[in-house]
């Protein structure tokens, strides 16, 4: 048992490590794409809300729509899109062909909201990730039907 306060540490700087290693090989195998749409962004706005479902993991979270915190931001270029959350260092590519959007409603603490979900490739693994705004989800709606997403 004395060796147990000697590996707690080195056990959460580990995942720490791999959690950052894991977001690194996600953003570098995202370059390219992540650029061609930077480059011809044509449609760009701050996201009210974004959720990501979970799909197990330490914290049991399968199933969950986990909230990705601080400001959020959409980018759609010609034919691919990109949600970021800079402040959890999460980053979402999806071309628009490969993925596919669907309007829903979930409820929130206070009110019943519309929301787009996203389902497609992003860094190499399936995601589905809602998002919403206060006003303007049909211009958001619209904007990812032009890169080639499937409409469910």
């Amino acid at each position: 048992m004395k060796l147990l306060p000697v590996l707690v540490p080195f056990v959460i700087i580990g995942l720490i490590y791999l959690t950052m290693r894991r977001q690194r090989l996600e953003r570098a195998r995202n370059a390219p794409l992540r650029g061609e749409i930077v480059a011809q962004a044509c449609f760009e706005t701050i996201l009210y809300r974004a959720s990501i479902l979970g799909t197990g993991g330490f914290g049991g979270t399968r199933g969950w729509w986990l909230p990705l915190r601080g400001p959020k931001r959409l980018i759609v270029g010609a034919d691919a899109f990109m949600v970021s959350a800079p402040q959890t260092l999460r980053e979402f590519v999806f071309r628009g062909r490969e993925s596919s959007i669907a309007l829903s409603q979930m409820p929130s603490r206070l009110v019943a909201r519309d929301w787009i979900v996203i389902t497609g490739q992003s860094g190499g693994r399936q995601v589905q990730l809602a998002i919403t705004k206060k006003e303007g989800l049909p211009d958001i709606w619209q904007a990812l039907a032009r890169t080639g997403a499937a409409l469910a």
